[in-house]
């Protein structure tokens, strides 16, 4: 089962378009290094997704019974774990590969 909030699903969808991506152009072929470019061009991409999405300034509502304020954000997260730090995983497996590789 996989769990998350708002967009964390991109989580596990943008290596998937990546990687089709990258069939159609011929890179998976052609290309010594393409794991590790995909994995690569996948942790660029969640990383900006993750921390544009993150970043976006949180709603203050106050309530008008107490008087207090309600603070509304939205998180995009999979399996609790913000999107951002995601690509962090994706960049240590290229650089495994690549070192396996070597």
């Amino acid at each position: 089962m996989i769990v998350w909030q708002g967009f964390g699903f991109l989580v596990a969808l943008i290596p998937v378009v990546i990687l089709l991506l990258f069939s159609v152009l011929g890179i998976d072929k052609n290309f010594k290094f393409s794991e590790e470019v995909t994995l690569l061009a996948t942790a660029i991409i969640v990383w900006l997704v993750g921390r544009k999405l993150n970043s976006q300034p949180a709603k203050i509502l106050i309530d008008p019974q107490t008087n207090q304020e309600v603070i509304l954000k939205n998180k995009h997260t999979m399996f609790w774990i913000p999107m951002e730090y995601y690509a962090i995983l994706f960049a240590i497996g290229a650089a495994a590969i690549l070192f396996k590789n070597i």
